[in-house]
């Protein structure tokens, strides 16, 4: 008993796929050799996901990342997020502004679409970095 123990597989770090309204109603059993089996499931440890995770993201086209690399990718998407929205919180002070018939220095307009250039050329990068196909 306590060598099956020890043998179980651990949550991978990643933790479990986040739950869907109506539950997940649809199973698929694959039976895989030996071999298969293991690469699989070294696949799915070097991307710290489970077996069934690295099996249904190879599936449907998701780019195989480390956890390391989704970390990267969830931290560059946070950032453009906050930075998106001091642009757009920026945008609508401007407009305020110039609704009122006060002037606006040409200076602070173009700090805002330079930063907004910036903004697209992050996203451009991050969507080449982990394009799929």
């Amino acid at each position: 008993m306590p060598e099956e123990l020890s043998e179980r597989r651990r949550a991978p770090a990643g933790g479990r796929s986040k739950r869907v309204p109506g539950g997940r109603k649809h199973a698929a059993k694959v039976m895989m050799t030996t071999e298969e089996f293991e690469r699989v499931s070294a696949r799915a440890i070097v991307l710290g996901v489970s077996v069934p995770r690295a099996l249904i993201e190879a599936a449907t086209g998701v780019p195989p990342l480390t956890r390391r690399e989704r970390e990267i990718l969830y931290g560059e998407l946070n950032g453009l997020k906050f930075l998106l929205g001091n642009l757009t919180n920026n945008a609508n002070q401007i407009a305020r502004a110039l609704n009122s018939d006060i002037e606006v220095p040409g200076q602070q307009i173009r700090s805002v679409l330079q930063r907004a250039e910036a903004a697209a050329g992050r996203i451009e990068e991050l969507a080449e970095r982990f394009r799929v196909g």
